[in-house]
């Protein structure tokens, strides 16, 4: 599996107004709230260099993704798009980052422990460290409510520092192998080197397909894993907090 590292693009002409608009207000509001972009794109469930990077190539983000970052900086998406750059009447609850949320908490009980954690998925490298044996649960987990109609979702510890800060060591994932993943979301990546060996798991965003491989981001340090796809079983999706709460 290869390991290659990318430098962005130098930009060559200036940037279309609406593009150099939605940078302009991300950079304000992220100053404003005292936080970095690294801090933005994590916050929004994104690779910790995504605004960097968009920004060094004069993309803009695409509307999902537009929609998580609205959510991390705490404003209307639409005042991304408006033409004056009066601060928006949201913001930060003094002293903190984050804001209740309307939603409420089912009482522990409520919530069965009928969710299989299988193993380990390896954060550190591409093959990952657990080997997944077929039947055998290592653990079982409360079911969130959100997924009481999800009866195939299962559960992985995670191993290792690469997904440092997004997925810790020790640290348990809920993983729904019938939610297509998209490009940006994290994902478990089951393979297997033979027909006679054990089934390893590892753990990174999704960043692309081709017709021979699977191409997975780390965040520490930054690089991308390549994994050809006859060795691949399944690329399953890591569900989000929101996700698992129905927010």
């Amino acid at each position: 599996m290869a390991v290659q590292h990318h430098n962005p693009p130098q930009k060559s002409s200036p940037l279309p107004e609406n593009v150099e608009r939605i940078h302009r207000k991300i950079r304000a509001r992220a100053g404003k709230l005292g936080m970095s972009l690294e801090a933005v794109s994590r916050k929004a469930g994104l690779d910790k260099t995504y605004l960097r990077k968009t920004f060094d190539r004069g993309g803009a983000p695409r509307s999902n993704t537009l929609h998580a970052l609205a959510q991390a900086l705490e404003v209307p998406e639409s005042w991304f798009f408006s033409d004056d750059d009066v601060e928006p009447t949201a913001s930060p609850l003094p002293g903190n980052d984050v804001a209740p949320a309307n939603v409420d908490i089912p009482a522990r009980q409520s919530m069965p422990a009928d969710v299989e954690v299988l193993g380990t998925a390896a954060g550190s490298h591409a093959g990952g460290a657990f080997q997944l044996e077929p039947g055998v649960v290592v653990d079982r987990v409360r079911r969130p409510p959100a997924l009481a109609a999800s009866p195939n979702v299962y559960a992985l510890y995670i191993e290792g520092d690469s997904m440092v800060p997004e997925h810790n060591p020790g640290d348990l994932r809920f993983i729904h192998p019938d939610r297509p993943p998209r490009i940006g979301d994290s994902v478990v990546v089951q393979m297997q080197n033979g027909p006679h060996e054990s089934v390893a798991a590892t753990i990174g965003h999704l960043h692309r397909r081709t017709a021979t491989q699977i191409v997975i981001g780390k965040l520490n340090p930054e690089r991308e894993i390549y994994i050809e796809r006859n060795l691949v079983i399944s690329v399953h999706k890591v569900l989000t907090m929101n996700e698992l709460f129905g927010v």
